[in-house]
């Protein structure tokens, strides 16, 4: 009774407080200076609080304010923000203005910030408006489709899985990642950040622009901003989505009679049963997902600090494999500033994260779940009802046949053997996980002694602590793929860099001559420690049990330590006359432990101009009120694919010993790998010339860019003698170009209460080995199924082509073989009617290796993004559409080892059949090379998709003060719903974990399509 008198004093004199304050109603409309227009959405607010309105369609707005308030503030997006003075007025119009908003803001750059106007380099940015309602789960797909030369390729559509992020083209042979900041800290991977803790993300493209960042830049920066807290309120927001995933794919595989015809026309045998059916194994083993995202964070500040705090969730199952395939995030942030003396602000970005990650096999031939699902026996069904013969025949051979959840055994084909199993049985059978730890931040202070001058120190930390887990049951898929005993592994992996930087930059003006000097040193050191351990049997099987206890057998532990060092200098000039005339110059020198020491150091220098055409007094096209032309060329580095040590030739005993002749045995040594201490860096240098517009009241933007970007020294492994005996060393043997061409056009405008915007961007690119050491000449990638090595390295080729046989149409009878084969004189061919012609490309006479050529390039020649948006009385709109044109893919799941494997059902639809039946598509065939290992498995992976369409309806502000929200936004969203292709595999869009396999379409776990229901609250 005492705590419920309590608590009603308090709340009547919380409300007597409250209702106590004398308020005052202020009310006006927000218009266009230009147009005079009115601009609905305009958010209106009293300085410091977090009391505010946002104008409605008509452009007007209300908003009660204490009668002490002094200031209110008008916020939008591309108008200059004003702060209007209250001076006991009820009625306040205002006319915000949008002609150089976008020029005068501030984009971040190496160790700085530049205005719009004065960029010399190619940078491209991406701001949080764009950011926060993309279908995204990780950060790097924030930059697919809105950036020009920027391509993301997801390594597959499996939750949590990486993406493959390309800056103007491959420019390696090996890993090409660009170097990713995040709040001024090197870190390597981005997927701990959630993307609605993203302020902006700036790319920058050019070697100028990356030229400060030397030794890593080569393959181009991504500069990504947190956000922050504002000194003027405090904030509380939420977000949150849930949705459901499904498949996307329209690949379908022989059904049982399809498949039963094929294989007696091509020559094959087929058991069958009475359990047989007609089974759909893609239908069986995609299902429904669910998925969740969940944002919270908190913000604010004062004259002297500002924070904020955030929080996110993220729980993503797979449409393959369930929670067998899942992925979670945890992270929790904090950043802050504080003014502890007038010279003197220090402050923090720090971020801390938790990752789960379950994942089944995939992007294999030789056992991966998608895979299995496309070339398994549709004859045999999921499960069988009692226990057949093949299982009781396992089960007395001391085989372990597994079961469903119903006690009912997996269904076990008769004619699809080795490593194609029932795909149920192996997600039944897929155990282990990935968990995570990692911190990313660093801590600054920042120092002002005297005017101009701005002196920095920070100290930055990426720590990651990784377990891998996993054991292995008792199993009998087949005769051939069984488990007889079981064991438990774990990989421990810790990464831990620091990195501590030194800088100071000082600006000051001589006249109309105005300079910017940018000086400092860093140091860094990389650790990653590897630790594995393997151990069994288990005490029972499953996961309370799946510890390592006594090892009884098997027991092994092995791990490895690699070190990295590296210190830097470097420096920027940044030059500006009245605005029209800019100059940057910038230097950097880093040195490397990697490298022997007559190669420690490399030198990195860039230079860029840029000149404000339509600054001068003689700029006669009055309707483009900007216009700057720009031009730079650098160097970058790049020692992203070499290990510790390749410069030198290191001893080894692993699996050395000599019989001494007494039964024991004497350990020896050998060096592992040839030494080469000529290994120096790898060189990206890049021209880039550039043209930036804008017109319309600044409502309509464009730019172009040209650029070549050589890529010099490759570190290629090398191809010593056989009689040598060790393995081969790193080389610095090649280069590779890549030319291209970038335009970007964006367009947003308010006409009343409709509000609209677009924004397209365009990229060309061609790849191409320009060099590669004579002594070398081809370099081999990646193998499809067991006998046809698809990619090749070879200078005049793109990189990575796919290399096979080329052929011209289908021997339609006898004759026409016979013809081929005499009037070619022709041997080591020996067709069949519907067996495919076979180009004999160097003439020779023999079809046999020597004829394989280039049949496909997995790289496309054009990457387009477009989005648009409009908005109308609460009601928005959002439409964002990515493509990628003049790429090739390899259908690459056909076993010709296993010839009862299935096949696509178009195989058997579009098959010759007899003489004129088809002059496109071969004979029922299984196992011929000339089929598979030929262009006839090479398909055009070009493609539309419509990734994103959104419906929003932001209520009203009126409804909305009553309960103390100042925003609220009810949302539904259809990501990468549609798809429009020609290429009849999985996906066009998912790539592969190996640089080497990219365009290889090995079974890919597709990318889903999703459903999205969510809400967005600000208080």
């Amino acid at each position: 009774m005492k705590k419920g008198i309590l608590s009603l004093f308090i709340v009547l004199a919380s409300a007597s407080f409250v209702f106590g304050q004398s308020k005052v109603t202020i009310t006006g409309m927000v218009t266009d200076s230009t147009t005079s227009e009115p601009l609905p959405g305009v958010n209106v607010y009293v300085t410091g609080t977090n009391t505010g309105a946002t104008t409605n369609t008509d452009g007007n707005y209300e908003v009660t304010v204490p009668s002490d308030a002094t200031m209110l503030v008008f916020s939008y997006i591309g108008y200059e923000t004003q702060n209007v003075a209250i001076r006991g007025r009820t009625t306040i119009n205002v006319a915000l203005h949008s002609s150089t908003q976008r020029l005068d803001e501030m984009v971040v750059v190496g160790y700085g910030s530049q205005s719009q106007r004065q960029l010399t380099g190619s940078i491209s940015s991406v701001e949080a408006e764009r950011i926060s309602n993309l279908p995204i789960t990780r950060a790097e797909e924030a930059l697919q489709g809105q950036v020009a030369g920027v391509s993301v390729l997801p390594t597959s559509g499996s939750p949590g899985a990486g993406m493959t992020v390309r800056v103007r083209g491959t420019g390696s042979n090996q890993g090409a990642q660009p170097l990713y900041i995040v709040d001024g800290m090197k870190t390597g991977d981005i997927n701990y950040l959630a993307p609605s803790d993203i302020e902006s993300i700036q790319v920058l493209k050019d070697a100028s622009s990356a030229a400060i960042y030397g030794a890593e830049g080569a393959n181009g920066v991504v500069l990504i901003t947190t956000k922050s807290g504002n000194r003027d309120r405090s904030i509380i927001s939420y977000d949150m989505q849930f949705g459901v995933q499904e498949a996307n794919t329209d690949v379908n595989p022989m059904n049982a009679s399809q498949y039963m015809q094929y294989m007696e026309e091509a020559g094959e045998t087929i058991t069958t049963a009475s359990t047989d059916g007609d089974t759909d194994w893609l239908g069986e083993t995609f299902e429904t997902a669910p998925m969740q995202r969940h944002h919270l964070s908190l913000s604010g500040g004062n004259e002297s600090s500002t924070y904020l705090v955030s929080g996110s969730f993220l729980g993503q199952q797979g449409i393959a494999g369930g929670d067998k395939s899942q992925f979670e995030r945890m992270t929790a942030r904090l950043n802050s500033t504080h003014d502890v003396k007038d010279w003197l602000e220090v402050g923090n970005h720090l971020s801390y994260s938790n990752t789960n990650r379950s994942a089944i096999a995939e992007d294999n031939v030789f056992g991966g779940v998608v895979a299995n699902a496309l070339m398994f026996d549709p004859l045999t069904p999921v499960t069988f009802n009692g226990t057949p013969d093949i299982i009781q025949g396992a089960i007395d051979g001391g085989g372990t046949p597994l079961t469903n959840g119903a006690g009912n055994y997996f269904g076990v084909s008769r004619n699809v053997k080795g490593e194609i199993v029932n795909p149920l049985a192996s997600i039944s059978a897929s155990q282990g996980s990935t968990d995570q730890d990692k911190i990313v931040g660093n801590v600054y202070a920042k120092a002002f002694p005297i005017e101009n001058l701005e002196v920095t120190t920070r100290i930055g930390i990426d720590y990651a602590n990784q377990l891998y887990h996993t054991w292995n049951p008792e199993y009998w898929y087949s005769t051939e793929r069984m488990s007889t005993s079981t064991s438990v592994r774990d990989n421990q992996d810790k990464w831990y860099t620091w990195l501590w930087e030194n800088f100071a930059q000082y600006k000051t003006s001589v006249g109309n001559h105005n300079f910017t000097f940018l000086g400092g040193i860093s140091s860094q050191q990389y650790t990653h420690k590897y630790t594995t351990t393997l151990s069994g049997p288990l005490f029972k099987e499953g996961d309370d049990f799946a510890q390592h206890g006594t090892v009884e057998i098997d027991g092994k532990v092995s791990g490895s330590k690699e070190v990295q060092k590296q210190a830097s200098y470097y420096g920027r000039v940044n030059y500006d006359y009245e605005g029209k005339y800019l100059l940057e110059v910038a230097f950097r020198r880093d040195g490397s432990s990697l490298l022997a020491d007559q190669n420690k150091w490399g030198n990195f220098p860039s230079v860029s101009a840029g000149w404000v055409m339509s600054d001068e007094d003689f700029w006669p096209f009055d309707f483009l009120n900007f216009a700057k032309l720009r031009a730079s060329w650098g160097q970058n580095g790049s020692l992203s694919n070499l290990a510790p040590d390749q410069y030198r030739s290191l001893i080894t005993s692993t699996g050395l010993r000599y019989p001494d002749g007494t039964g024991g045995f004497y350990s020896g040594a050998e060096p592992d790998i040839l030494a080469n201490p000529e290994l120096k860096w790898e060189t990206s240098e890049q021209t880039n010339i550039g043209l930036d517009l804008h017109t319309l009241n600044d409502r309509l933007t464009f730019s172009v860019d040209a650029y070549e970007k050589i890529t010099k020294d490759l570190l290629t492994p090398s191809s010593p003698p056989l009689s040598v005996g060790n393995d081969a060393p790193y080389v610095n043997a090649g280069d590779v170009t890549n030319k291209g061409l970038e335009f970007q056009l964006g367009y947003r405008d308010n006409a009343g209460a409709f509000g609209y915007n677009m924004q397209f961007n365009v990229s060309m690119n061609n790849n191409e080995v320009t060099y590669l050491n004579p002594l070398i000449e081809r370099v081999s990638g990646a193998a499809v199924g067991t006998g046809w090595t698809a990619t090749f390295f070879e200078e005049g080729k793109p990189v990575w082509y796919f290399r096979g046989y080329n052929t011209d149409g289908i021997f339609q009878n006898q004759q026409q073989i016979d013809d081929y084969i005499n009037q070619q004189g022709l041997t080591g061919y020996n067709p069949q009617p519907g067996d495919p012609i076979v180009v004999n490309t160097n003439g020779d006479g023999l079809i046999n290796d020597q004829d394989k050529v280039e049949i496909g390039n997995p790289h496309p020649d054009v990457t387009a993004g477009a989005n648009f948006g409009m908005n109308y009385k609460g009601v928005d709109l959002n439409v964002f559409v990515v493509g990628s044109f003049g790429n090739d893919v390899i259908l690459g799941w056909n076993r010709t080892d296993r010839g009862r494997s299935n096949r696509p059902a178009f195989f058997y639809e579009d098959r010759w059949t007899g003489d004129g039946s088809t002059n496109e598509w071969f004979r029922a065939d299984m196992t011929n090379p000339y089929i598979y290992n030929s262009d006839m498995m090479v398909f055009d992976g070009s493609y539309v998709r419509i990734r994103q369409i959104e419906l929003g309806y932001s209520l009203p502000i009126e409804l909305l003060s009553k309960v103390g929200i100042t925003k609220a936004r009810v949302f539904g969203s259809l990501n990468n719903f549609f798809t429009f292709t020609d290429y009849p595999g999985m996906d066009p869009e998912a790539g592969s974990y190996n640089v080497q396999s990219l365009g290889i379409d090995r079974g890919v776990y597709p990318i889903p399509r999703k459903a999205m229901a969510g809400i967005s609250l600000t208080f």
